[in-house]
């Protein structure tokens, strides 16, 4: 599946072999604060990563992905069913002052990581990505600050060392917990979809109100680890917001 984030073939010319790329609930939007609705009735989300045992790092062209065996389950805030953890990933920009998918009021992060999982209902991956409930990414914004993540600090310092299509077993020591906010009651969702091509429209989309730190030094390693676009050179891999349109965009707390 070929794709790009530079002036040839990044997200304006995805449609042209994605056709759900141009669809009525795709991601990222703008989360627009004072127009979402506050619903009381959403709960804090659980997320249990005990069953867990090993974490794969794969290098990609515009990107990098960590893959999980055994059993990791989101379920809870707005969803009816449980959903295992297929991977995570992130998204950055060449510069601290973009980087996220979503925005919210109008304002990036330097980077958005994604977990994504899958529908238990379903049997397969492909599968899930036909029906509108078959997947759900947990979105969570990172931030710059002084104090290191010790996670983070691994996945740099083994991305240092790894060629574009090489995986690698992480260290035992290595979670995604300690990658996740404090508080998982506070959040935004809404019905979206990939943000990568294929683009399919099967994601409940849960983006955390609390921010994780990440350190100048480690967005350094993760823009090295990513090829430039040899027309720009910009190091960008995160798509532009689109239109919201009259989708339900709701909140799990009240600001």
């Amino acid at each position: 599946m070929s794709y790009d984030y530079g002036e040839c073939g990044g997200p304006h010319t995805w449609v042209l072999n994605f056709p759900a790329a141009s669809g009525k609930r795709q991601s990222p939007i703008n989360l627009n604060t004072s127009a979402m609705e506050f619903d009381k009735s959403l709960r804090p989300l659980q997320i249990d990563l005990e069953g867990i045992t090993t974490y794969s790092l794969t290098t990609k062209d515009h990107n990098f992905q960590i893959s999980v065996q055994g059993r990791g389950i989101l379920e809870g805030g707005p969803l009816f069913s449980k959903y295992k953890l297929m991977q995570f990933h992130f998204h950055w920009g060449t510069r601290n002052t973009w980087g996220s998918e979503h925005l919210v009021n109008g304002v990036s992060s330097p980077s958005e990581l994604h977990c994504v999982f899958m529908n238990t209902a379903y049997e397969t991956p492909e599968k899930a990505m036909q029906m509108p409930d078959g997947l759900a990414v947990v979105g969570i914004f990172l931030h710059i600050g002084n104090q290191a993540n010790r996670s983070l600090e691994e996945l740099c310092w083994t991305l240092g060392s790894m060629k574009v299509g090489e995986t690698r077993i992480l260290d035992s020591g290595f979670s995604l917990a300690s990658l996740l906010p404090r508080d998982m009651s506070k959040y935004y969702t809404y019905p979206g979809s990939l943000t990568t091509p294929p683009c399919s429209e099967c994601v409940t989309w849960i983006v955390m109100d609390e921010i994780v730190t990440i350190t100048k030094d480690q967005i350094n390693k993760f823009r090295q680890s990513h090829s430039k676009c040899i027309v720009c050179g910009c190091t960008d891999n995160f798509r532009p917001v689109c239109p919201a349109g009259s989708r339900p965009v709701r909140c799990s707390f009240q600001s």
